[in-house]
């Protein structure tokens, strides 16, 4: 009952769902395959989201080539997690009337009076092949590969496609396995129709990028795909197998299928031109990076985020360097690669981010980086380089702690032609102001004066010697208590780190804090490079500052990048290594 009365609701507030979503209506446009002949049929959608109507029939641009047949218009409408999304789908048959290249799109729909434009789709229409016959059958492979004439690394487009007539089944595909080629599956495989010698087939295509790592004159070896299809009894050329379905007199046989070798030029990569930073990147790229935030105080944290992302040899993205800046410290992120593959090839995405923490406040310029590639399509290297990013560094809180009085210049010039100034004052006493002696009185008379007098004054003298005389007598001079101190830094030090829970910033004050018991130092901000000038000082062995460098900034790093929750074994790691230094102090 409660299902059928929000099913009700749901149907009722349909419209005012779909006014709703007028302002986010898509527009998609889809065909069924982005290459065909000139005996093709293709399929095209129009999938409108957001909507389950519009004024009129989609405005079809770019089909002037094509004839075009209506495949019927559906509605949908989808209740996903409480949401309600409508749309309208178009079907349309289109069959090219000449060989070329086309931009099919932008389709154009108007809803409530506002036009919604799709996104374009590619299609290379190619003329039949010479070689179609009907002595083709029911089954037959093809292969091919969008360029015979390509450079060392760059990728091909390996194109395989079966076509049939007849049920098959149990498809099974060995690819050419030859020294220095490689092949990499494009997404998943499509199915559609073709015509081919007159006759309607079930075609489908299996698309995988093919590289060569080696220059020269190379002979595909045919790809092999075997499969079960339905034969019948008194016919091999299957002509008769629908009618054989019936009358039982068909079986299944095993098929194996090869394609035509195809010959194949590897160029060698040019030496012209060819930049010294070159790292073998094959394809086309584009690099962008931000800076955030662009403004901050001292002893903060800005991030710089740099993307690389193209097609090609998308794994072999360096990661880049980040040049040396005196005014801030650095810590590097672990960088991020994320691949896919699309229908033209794989792409990628390395994103590589650093931590900047400038020490004092100022102006600052953050380096500009580089990435050289191979282009493949302009035939060229190119180098792309990202924008020098401003860095303003305002004062930390340290830095504005200063008087209550601050100097600010007159507007007036005094005639030596010097600057006047005048006291600004930034407060007031809430306390009443005084002008004359009339009224003041002095509280506690009676202690200013008498025995109380001089025993207050004498009383602190009295106190201190006492004191030092207990410490005397106990042998407890300030030595031997920074000494105490100094024997119980590592019990102390593990008690800090024990408890829970403790952060990286908390095993480095710590560690700092071992320091100056351990060593009977006053150090108040403790970096990796300290860490290692001040054990060598202290008399440690340099390998022993050299790893307690690399933790300090392994903690550092972590910190600045955001993660500031440290495992037991950071923990453990830290009290490991002092234990071993602690041996090593004198």
């Amino acid at each position: 009952m409660i299902r059928a009365i929000t099913a009700s609701l749901c149907i009722l507030l349909l419209p005012m769902f779909t006014v709703w979503a007028a302002d986010d209506v898509t527009v998609t446009l889809r065909l069924d395959r982005t290459e065909a002949s000139l005996s093709d049929t293709l399929r095209m959608e129009i999938h409108v989201s957001g909507s389950r109507k519009s004024d009129q029939q989609p405005d079809l641009k770019g089909l002037k080539s094509f004839l075009v047949t209506n495949g019927g218009t559906s509605s949908r409408v989808e209740i996903i997690n409480g949401k309600i999304n409508s749309g309208v789908d178009y079907s349309y048959f289109i069959q090219p009337q000449k060989v070329g290249k086309f931009e099919i799109g932008p389709i154009r729909v108007t809803i409530d009076g506002k036009t919604f434009e799709s996104n374009t789709q590619s299609l290379v229409v190619r003329a039949a092949s010479q070689s179609d016959s009907p002595d083709r059958g029911p089954v037959f492979a093809q292969a091919n590969v969008s360029s015979q004439e390509v450079y060392v690394d760059e990728q091909a487009i390996y194109t395989l496609k079966l076509y049939y007539r007849v049920n098959v089944s149990n498809l099974s595909l060995s690819l050419p396995d030859m020294q220095y080629v490689s092949f990499q599956q494009l997404g998943r495989p499509l199915e559609y129709q073709a015509t081919y010698a007159n006759r309607t087939y079930q075609v489908l295509e299996i698309r995988h990028a093919l590289m060569v790592s080696k220059p020269g004159a190379f002979t595909l070896n045919p790809a092999r795909l075997k499969m079960t299809v339905r034969q019948s009894g008194s016919n091999s050329r299957f002509d008769n197998f629908f009618n054989d379905a019936f009358t039982g007199r068909s079986s299944n046989r095993p098929l194996t299928l090869t394609t035509d070798p195809m010959d194949l030029h590897v160029n060698a990569l040019p030496e012209a031109g060819k930049p010294t930073d070159y790292t073998g990147l094959v394809g086309t790229f584009q690099m962008t990076s931000t800076l955030e935030p662009a403004s901050l105080k001292a002893r903060e944290s800005a991030t710089l985020t740099i993307q690389v992302e193209g097609r090609g040899t998308v794994n072999r993205i360096p990661d880049l360097d980040l040049p040396v800046m005196d005014f801030a410290r650095t810590y590097s992120d672990q960088p991020v690669l994320e691949t896919g593959e699309s229908r033209q090839g794989i792409l990628g995405t390395k994103t590589m981010k650093w931590a900047l923490v400038p020490e004092n406040a100022g102006e600052y310029k953050v380096p500009s980086l580089s990435l050289s590639f191979f282009n493949p399509e302009t035939k060229k290297y190119h180098v792309l380089a990202t924008p020098a990013h401003d860095l303003s560094v305002l004062p930390g809180e340290s830095e504005n702690h200063g008087s209550t009085l601050t100097l600010l210049p007159d507007t007036s010039n005094t005639p030596d032609g010097t600057v006047k100034k005048e006291i600004q004052q930034l407060g007031q006493d809430i306390l009443p102001i005084h002008i004359d002696a009339m009224n003041f009185s002095v509280p506690f008379r009676s202690l200013s004066r008498g025995w109380l007098f001089w025993l207050m004054l004498a009383g602190p003298l009295s106190m201190y010697l006492m004191l030092l005389t207990a410490l005397r007598m106990q042998h407890l001079s300030p030595g031997r208590l920074a000494q105490a101190r100094s024997k119980k830094a590592f019990g102390a030090l593990k008690r800090r780190c024990q408890k829970d829970p403790t952060s990286y910033e908390d095993l480095i004050n710590a560690f700092k804090e071992y320091l100056n018991d351990r060593c009977g130092l006053t150090i108040g901000t403790l970096t990796a490079d300290d860490t290692e000038r001040i054990l060598q000082d202290q008399g440690v062995n340099a390998e022993t500052a050299k790893s307690m460098h690399s933790l300090i900034q392994r903690f550092e790093t972590a910190l600045y990048a955001g993660n500031n929750v440290n495992d037991t074994e950071a923990t453990d790691n830290l009290l490991g290594l002092v234990k071993r230094l602690d041996k090593e102090l004198p």
